[in-house]
């Protein structure tokens, strides 16, 4: 092959290349503006930027609450009334502003949370949430938060490696997750009415 011939090759390598990095980059400014994550080998997830507070959904029921997000915090902690635990399942009810719905979820854990008050022991559940445009699993404390001004509080745990959290800004990442039924056709959780 002539030296002529290997430039042109060597030319259009450089060419492809260069195409496929600024490809790449538009198609990730792209997925950046409209808060979806770009996942590709060698190219980091995008963080999607939320403020102090975020609304969240509790799949697979829809139930939409104001979420207060709480880096100090280990895991997330649910408004939850009325709770009993039984054979290692919670029951309890929302809140009424929340529809009041009856749930029983199983027990993963029980931790003991530093308040002001002392330190109280309270049951840990796994929960299937949609913040922003992430809908993913996470635990949760169970507590009656009727005195709180936010019905649900995301810990770091939750925020880990998929956020990134602006103190200056609030409701920054308005849920944007499938329905339920199309995330998943398996009810993770019996429901009880």
């Amino acid at each position: 092959m002539g030296s002529h011939a290997v430039a042109k090759l060597v030319c259009l390598l450089i060419l492809l290349a260069v195409s496929n990095v600024i490809g790449i980059k538009l198609l990730q400014a792209q997925l950046i503006e409209k808060g979806q994550s770009f996942d590709s080998p060698g190219i980091e997830s995008v963080k999607i930027t939320v403020g102090v507070v975020e609304d969240v959904i509790l799949s697979p029921w829809g139930i939409s609450f104001p979420a207060r997000i709480d880096t100090g915090a280990d895991l997330s902690s649910m408004d939850a009334r009325d709770i009993v635990v039984r054979n290692n399942v919670a029951d309890f009810k929302l809140g009424k502003h929340y529809g009041g719905r009856q749930l029983q979820l199983p027990v993963v854990d029980w931790r003991h949370i530093q308040t002001a008050m002392g330190t109280e022991k309270r049951p840990v559940v796994e929960l299937s949430i949609c913040l922003g445009s992430k809908h993913f699993r996470t635990l949760a404390t169970l507590k009656d938060r009727s005195e709180m001004l936010y019905p649900f509080l995301v810990g770091r745990t939750a925020l880990d490696g998929k956020f990134l959290v602006d103190p200056s800004r609030s409701r920054a990442a308005q849920p944007a997750c499938p329905s339920a039924s199309s995330v998943s056709t398996h009810v993770p959780f019996p429901i009880t009415q």
